[in-house]
Parts: structure tokens; sequence; C-alpha cells
């Protein structure tokens, strides 16, 4: 009932992001198709799904707010993500016990372990169709550009260009994308 009510407080642009968040999900659940009802749905089943409403209802009006806040005494495994920023639809945590702290575009996939931070007052800016493999670190003031994988266990603390798959620490780009590489990915 709490994510009924939760999602209808929505605004209507944080329901294109919760829906286009949603999407992401239902393409690794091929269980059900995307509905608002398969929405609440999938919030129940998927604790890292109920932390990205949260996270959504923590931007919206002040009802919104106060709502996001009880999720985090319903639903204490939202506790497990941390999410802050900006971050555009589409976002798909994978497993829980994340933490990002970004501005970042659409389509963005983080994997078990990723952290994200910033140093001081500077936040990392991510961009559209990125891909956080397991245990990556995104630390400061550094720019991921659009269409990039960060392997398992790198750690960036300098810009990534457009297009890039990056591995190692410090990550360094080993090579371009290939169109097929987003294909299981994200």
């Amino acid at each position: 009932m709490f994510m009924v009510l939760a999602y209808r407080l929505l605004d209507e642009e944080n329901k294109k992001l919760v829906d286009a968040d949603a999407t992401r999900y239902t393409k690794w659940d091929k269980t059900e198709k995307l509905s608002r009802a398969g929405v609440v749905r999938k919030a129940l089943k998927y604790k890292e799904f109920r932390s990205v409403i949260l996270f959504r209802l923590r931007k919206g009006g002040r009802l919104a707010r106060i709502f996001g806040r009880l999720g985090s005494l319903f639903y204490p495994t939202y506790k497990s993500i941390e999410l802050g920023g900006e971050i555009g639809g589409g976002i798909y945590v994978s497993h829980s016990f994340s933490a990002v702290y970004a501005m970042a575009g659409k389509n963005l996939r983080i994997g078990p372990g990723v952290v994200v931070g910033r140093v001081g007052k500077y936040f990392p800016h991510i961009g559209d169709n990125v891909y956080l493999a397991a245990n990556s670190t995104v630390i400061g003031n550094v720019k991921i550009g659009n269409n990039v994988i960060v392997g398992a266990g790198s750690v960036v603390t300098k810009d990534i260009p457009d297009n890039s798959v990056v591995v190692g620490n410090p990550a360094r780009v080993i090579r371009e994308i290939r169109e097929d590489d987003f294909t299981e990915l994200m």
C-alpha cells in the first residue's frame, strides 16, 4: 500500500523517471510486462528498485519528500543503497550495497559494491549509458562520458572520454566501445 501511495505522490516528471527505471528492471525480469501496477510490484519485489523509488520521492514535492523519509522506516533495506545528486531515468542497481552521489545521465547501471563519491563540493558527472561494474570507484570532480563501461574494481580519478572501456587502478582506457558491448550489459 505504501508504494502505491508513494508512486501516486510523484509529480509527472518523476513518474516518467520511475517508469524509465522500471523499464530497465523489466529488461532483466521477463516475468511481467511494464504497467503502472507492474512498477509497484517491482518495488515490492526488488529492494534495489524500492531504493530508486524512494530516491525519486526525495526529489519530489514536500509530501513526496516526507514519504521518502518514511520509506526508510518501512523498508530498512533502503539503507543498503545510497543515492544522491541528480540521476536521469533508467537507473538500474543490480545488487545492493552501493553508494552513488553524482550528477548522472540516463540509463546508468550500477553493479554491487560501487562507490561514486564527491570530494569536498565536487561531484562526479556521469554521462548517458554508463555501466559501473562491481566494486568500481569513481571519486571527485571527474567526468565520465557517454557510452562508457567501467570495469570491475576500477578506480576512476580522471576524466573518461565518450565510447570507452576502462579498467584498472587507476582506470585507463583499454579500447573504444563496440556496438555489441551494450547488448548484454545495458
